[in-house]
Order: structure tokens, then C-alpha cells, then sequence
């Protein structure tokens, strides 16, 4: 048997696993169970990160269709709650502590470049990761590998405006509704690291990854 762990005054070894066996004292017990919880608090407090990266800075075109399809987003959304009255007191949850508008959104998205001209991250517990579920699921955000690409929606239709608004809905427990599981997070300071490497990288390589993460060009 492994010894895993050993007692500093008495020499008692055990399993983690199994601390409250006989060789123990008590010291070393409470020394063990104090150690446990820091470590869990520490796991349970881990800053998690969502890193997003986007197109070229100043990419007006981009930019302006991105803005002019949340508007459509929003009419879709508008017009499903209209149409569908099970649909429209299904998604009152969602908007227990902000008005779903993707247009004032998709504006604070891109107001998130302003520090970084490339990349931005958003906290994992964030109240705008509502809405970034919500965004990726219509495609306005489209996950490659460990981070998001901004890209434009290209099959946008009221269909796919309610299974993104039901699916986020179905996280509901009874704490309340989980937009964080439903995205693909990473440390903090990975994420502070990644935006750096992306952020120093010659930006015609930096987009012609995008590309083909995106397979934009097969």
C-alpha cells in the first residue's frame, strides 16, 4: 500500500481516502481535514474564463452585419413569443434579471474589444453570459477547440431563435437556470495567456487560423 501521506509528529501514514482509521491521531486528522478543505474551496473558487476571438479589428463589413443580424435575432424572438404563447411563458424565466435584447448585447460584445483589439474574455459567472449562450447557439459565437469565434449566423430563422432560448431553459434546477454549462471555459490565467500568444501572433497568420478553424476556406 502507497503511503500517501505521513504525520509529522506521530509518523502515522494512511490512505486520503480513508482518515478516520485507528493509526491516526487526532492532530494529524484535523491537520488532514483542514488541508481538504482548503483545497476545495480553492477548486470550488477557481476563476473560470469564456476566451472569444474575433476578426479583424476594423473589419466594418464584419462588424455592421454582425449588429444588423442581432437586430434580426431580436425581431425572430419578438415575433416567436407573439406567435407562440407556450414558447413566450417558457422563456420568462430567462428574463427574471434583464430583458432579453440582443441588439444592446451584441453592442456590449463588441464594446469588450475596445482593451484587446482581437480576443475578449467573459467571466464564466458573468450576468452576460446569459446571453452569449443564447448568441452561440444562434451562431453568432462558434466554439473551435477550447475557445469562440465571432461569426455571422447563416441559417438564422425563428426555429433556431426557440431551440436556443428552450435548451437554455432546460437547465433550470432549483437554484435557477446554468448558462454555465452549456460553454466551453478555461483558468484565468490560461486565458490571460492565450490572449497574449494570440494577440502578439502577425495578424495575417492569426486570421488565416481563424479560417481554418472556421473552414471558411474549404
Amino acid at each position: 500500500m502507497p503511503k500517501l501521506f505521513e504525520c509529522a509528529r506521530c509518523g502515522a501514514t494512511f490512505e486520503r481516502m480513508l482518515i478516520n482509521t485507528p493509526e491516526l491521531c487526532s492532530k494529524c486528522v484535523r491537520r488532514y481535514e483542514a488541508e481538504r478543505a482548503a483545497e476545495w474551496a480553492a477548486e470550488e473558487k477557481e476563476d473560470r474564463q469564456v476566451l472569444i476571438e474575433g476578426p479583424a479589428w476594423g473589419d466594418a463589413e464584419f462588424y455592421g452585419n454582425w449588429l444588423i443580424t442581432a437586430d434580426k435575432a431580436n425581431k425572430l424572438l419578438q415575433q416567436a413569443r407573439r406567435d407562440d404563447p407556450d414558447f413566450n411563458s417558457s422563456v420568462d424565466v430567462i428574463e427574471v434579471p434583464q430583458c432579453l435584447d440582443f441588439g444592446i448585447m451584441a453592442t456590449v460584445f463588441l464594446s469588450k474589444f475596445r482593451k484587446k483589439f482581437d480576443t475578449f474574455i467573459l467571466d464564466s459567472e458573468s450576468a452576460d453570459l446569459l446571453d452569449f449562450v443564447l448568441m452561440v447557439d444562434m451562431g453568432f459565437f462558434t466554439l473551435t477547440g477550447d475557445r469562440y469565434q465571432m461569426t455571422l449566423p447563416t441559417k438564422l430563422d425563428i426555429d433556431l431563435v426557440k431551440q436556443a432560448h428552450l435548451k437554455l431553459v432546460g437547465t433550470e434546477d432549483e437554484d435557477w437556470i446554468h448558462p454555465e454549462r452549456l460553454v466551453v471555459d478555461m483558468p484565468r490565467t490560461r486565458a490571460i495567456e492565450f490572449q497574449r500568444l494570440l494577440g502578439d501572433m502577425d495578424q495575417g497568420q492569426r486570421l488565416a487560423d481563424r479560417r481554418a478553424l472556421l473552414f471558411l476556406d474549404s
